[in-house]
């Protein structure tokens, strides 16, 4: 159980690092600094992510299981985003 939950923290950090490293995403920062260097951690973890994930499933469950889960996350924070915004911008209409 814990090879499971070690998969999911790192396909989840690997994944989000890859949406915090695009130019146009407005979850967290407007722009990453060094987004290479980014992009470069975000896939080790995904590869260390699928690895865990292949290790404690059978390969192709594990493979899959790492791509379902990168998607899932890769359409959840855009969501994210709109909802904060959106809440920023009721926040700031009430107060006037």
């Amino acid at each position: 159980m814990v090879s499971v939950a070690f998969a999911f923290a790192c396909t989840l950090a690997g994944a989000a690092g890859f949406y915090a490293a695009a130019p146009r995403q407005r979850l967290w920062m407007s722009a990453p600094a060094r987004p290479a260097l980014l992009r470069a951690a975000s896939l080790a973890l995904l590869a260390l992510g699928c690895a865990a994930w292949c290790r404690a499933l059978h390969p192709a469950a594990g493979f899959f299981s790492a791509l379902t889960l990168t998607m899932a996350v890769w359409i959840a924070l855009p969501y994210a985003a709109a909802w904060r915004d959106a809440r920023s911008a009721g926040a700031s209409h009430g107060a006037e």
